[in-house]
């Protein structure tokens, strides 16, 4: 089982809730019965999907559930904090914020670096 393609999964759910098992399984390029462990692998580490039978049935997420912080690699992190450095540069002075959250989500020893 590959944790990038259950990940992929929560995006999906997340962005497009009421996909059906189908749908899902083409936009991921998985078997439909992969996509039905996939779900209980989320559901077994506590994320709320629900399905909804029917001829307008799906998947989705319970409303108000709220994925776990952020985390990034330290390539990932730079990326962020330098595409934030120059939107505020450009005057997009409400990028400041975020670019403390940002080193927030850093690995270690990037955000000791960032610090």
């Amino acid at each position: 089982m590959s944790a990038a393609r259950v990940l992929a999964l929560l995006e999906l759910l997340q962005a497009r809730p009421g996909l059906t098992g189908p749908e899902l399984a083409a936009r991921l390029e998985i078997h439909p019965r992969t996509v039905r462990r996939h779900l209980a692998t989320l559901e077994s580490l506590g994320v709320p999907v629900v399905a909804d039978r029917g001829r307008y049935g799906g998947y989705r997420l319970l409303p108000g559930y709220r994925l776990p912080p952020l985390m990034l690699t330290g390539d990932e992190a730079v990326a962020v904090v330098l595409g934030l450095l120059a939107a505020e540069r450009t005057g997009l002075h409400a990028a400041a914020p975020a670019v403390s959250g940002a080193g927030r989500c850093a690995p270690g020893r990037c955000a000791a670096q960032a610090g």
